[in-house]
Parts: structure tokens; C-alpha cells; sequence
């Protein structure tokens, strides 16, 4: 971007909403972990993207229907159709990532920053919790897939 040009307004709405996504997704830390959770006494990781999506008016897929145990490519489905694909490296924060403990997807969480380094935003069925943790250890090398949400009414 040249420095003597202010940003395109899609952009600036990009920007905008992917603020909005991080500022609404750190509401939510420090909620209970629950498998299918959908609401303030309990979430897990789909529930907590559905929740955001709503919160700020964007399009969501919410289903329940799915295991502990990720079996074939279906998790991913709770995703395409009402967001974008997007390259692994193209990912910024606001964005979803979506990773795979095995073979198949069965996690998700916002990429968020902090201190100019990323990290990564989720409810974590381990620390039974949402949490904002550094994205590094084991996180890089099980995503499958990032997603960015669209802009309201495009």
C-alpha cells in the first residue's frame, strides 16, 4: 500500500471485521469447555465460531452433528459455503483455522496476535476452557485449513 493513498474501503472493512471477530472471540475466554456446547455456560470449539458469526451478524453453518472423534471430512462442512477458503499462509488474524489430530479435521480456533507474534484462540477440551495461546508447539503442523469470514451482504 502506498503511504500517500488511504486504504480501499474494502480494506478497511476487511480490517474492521476482523477486529470485530477478535474483539467478540476473547469475550469468550475463560468459558467452560463442552462437547456441543452453544452458549456462555459451555462451548466448544465449532460452537465458539458459530457463536462469534452471530454475535456479529455473519453467516453461519451450526450443526451437532459430530463426534469427539473426527471420521471423514465432514467437520470441514461446518465451514465452506458460508466462509472463504483461504491459503494456510494467507491466514490473519480474524481468520479460522481448522486443524487435524490425525487424518481427518477436528479442531478449530480464531488466529488472533498479541504482541506482534500469533497465537491462537479456542476452547481447548484439554484445559476444559476457551484460552489465547501462543500459536506454536504442536498447532503449525496439524492445520489442514483456514477459512475468513465474508463481509455482511456480499
Amino acid at each position: 500500500m502506498h503511504a500517500d493513498r488511504p486504504p480501499s474501503a474494502t480494506a478497511t472493512a476487511i480490517g474492521d471485521l476482523a477486529d470485530a471477530i477478535v474483539a467478540e472471540a476473547r469475550t469468550w475466554l475463560g468459558v467452560p469447555w463442552r462437547h456441543q456446547g452453544r452458549s456462555r455456560a459451555g462451548v466448544d470449539c465449532a460452537g465458539l465460531v458459530v457463536l462469534v458469526a452471530r454475535a456479529l451478524e455473519l453467516a453461519d453453518h451450526d450443526s451437532t452433528a459430530y463426534g469427539r472423534r473426527a471420521q471423514g471430512q465432514g467437520f470441514v462442512e461446518h465451514f465452506r459455503g458460508h466462509m472463504d477458503g483461504i491459503a494456510v499462509t494467507q491466514a490473519k488474524p480474524g481468520d479460522v483455522l481448522v486443524f487435524a489430530d490425525q487424518a481427518y479435521p477436528c479442531h478449530c480456533g480464531f488466529l488472533t496476535e498479541r504482541l506482534g507474534r500469533p497465537h491462537l484462540l479456542h476452547a481447548h477440551a484439554t484445559r476444559r476452557q476457551v484460552i489465547e495461546e501462543p500459536y506454536a508447539g504442536e498447532w503449525p503442523a496439524k492445520i489442514k485449513f483456514a477459512f475468513r469470514f465474508r463481509s455482511p451482504g456480499s
